[in-house]
């Protein structure tokens, strides 16, 4: 492929215009696993290296495995595992096709706030009829740059599995070494766009920051956004430190005592109150350290919001013994992810509030 005539000097040198996107497309994910080690061992900064990958179909009512966001399945099965280590913004999104789509880099972020970033375009796109199934993809692509024709190609590859490889830098040598090296590697498309200084900088924002608000996707990062009880002053007042308070279940049987309280920052105004939560934090789990006398073993166990309540200064788990027993533990320290909040909601039946949030 030859060099695109929009890689020059005089296009980088307008303040109007400070950054080019190249993006390519690749059939086989071993290729593209492939390229994003040469561009992390090129040393080209991860801040400007975006992905989209598709992973699969989700299913509303499947009673077994209910909106699957579980990022590390994803990574895992398209073998990115190495390559996720370095990229920036990493994180699942769930479009409204209820697909599943690994995303990183400005475009994903951009991607993850589509609904405040471009009401123009979606008035367009409504008054002209357009109601695209994943019209946030190719819409994305846009306000990078790219035609609508074109963008919409780009989409269409993405939805039957090509994975998306792109960067979008002001420096132009190191685009022109980028595009040498993707070239070799024989992408399936490539193409470049002039990407306007509001998206490159809302981008670069995005990337420092995270994104405040879900918009039209919901993100399930890597590790969830939780507070721990003890890591906020805000959080450790006494009016919800329970640390070492004793937790019973529905029954009267004594689980164990309180180790840790886990928060969102920033909840959504339509997010449940739950015990414990207010305007600032909404609480997640309690994590619960079992009582020795209960046969359940020394491992912590987290337990849902939604089965906490929090009376006359008690804490009781509406919860049974044999769910208990069979529930999900975690290992002291250790963060939380989302596949692993996945398991415990699902075990214990409680929703998925990272997407009901967003609704």
């Amino acid at each position: 492929m030859k060099l695109p005539s929009l890689l020059t000097r005089d296009v980088i040198a307008d303040p109007a215009n400070p950054a080019l996107t190249l993006a390519t497309l690749f059939d086989d994910v071993i290729d593209a696993e492939r390229v994003l080690m040469l561009l992390r061992r090129s040393q080209i900064p991860p801040s400007t290296t975006s992905v989209i990958l598709r992973e699969r179909v989700l299913h509303e009512n499947d009673p077994i495995n209910p909106y699957r966001a579980v990022l590390s399945e994803v990574v895992a099965r398209s073998s990115l595992e190495a390559a996720s280590k370095w990229l920036e913004g990493l994180a699942s999104l769930i479009l409204p096709d209820r697909a599943q789509y690994l995303s990183a880099g400005p475009v994903g972020q951009i991607l993850s706030t589509i609904r405040d970033t471009m009401q123009t375009i979606e008035n367009e796109n409504a008054a002209q009829g357009d109601r695209s199934e994943i019209r946030q993809l190719s819409d994305t692509f846009q306000l990078f740059g790219f035609e609508r024709d074109e963008a919409r190609y780009i989409e269409q590859r993405i939805v039957v599995g090509s994975a998306f490889i792109a960067v979008t830098t002001t420096n132009t040598q190191q685009l022109r070494n980028v595009h040498r090296m993707l070239t070799k590697s024989m992408p399936v498309y490539m193409g470049l766009a002039r990407t306007d200084t509001t998206i490159y900088r809302r981008a670069q924002e995005l990337l420092e920051t995270g994104p405040r608000i879900p918009g039209a996707v919901v993100i399930a990062d890597a590790i969830s956004p939780l507070d721990h009880i003890g890591s906020m002053a805000a959080l450790s007042g006494p009016t919800r430190d329970l640390r070492g308070t004793t937790i019973r279940s529905k029954y009267g049987e004594t689980i164990g005592r309180v180790e840790d309280l886990l928060f969102e920052p920033h909840p959504s105004e339509t997010g449940p109150p739950g015990p414990l939560s207010d305007d600032a934090f909404a609480l997640r789990y309690v994590i619960v350290r079992p009582d020795r006398r209960t046969g359940m073993g020394r491992k912590l166990l987290p337990l849902p919001n939604d089965r906490i309540a929090y009376e006359g200064g008690a804490l009781i788990a509406n919860v049974t013994h044999e769910e208990l027993v069979r529930a999900p533990r975690s290992e002291p320290s250790s963060e939380m992810s989302r596949q692993d909040e996945a398991a415990i909601r699902r075990h214990f039946s409680s929703s998925f509030y990272w997407l009901d949030d967003a609704e």
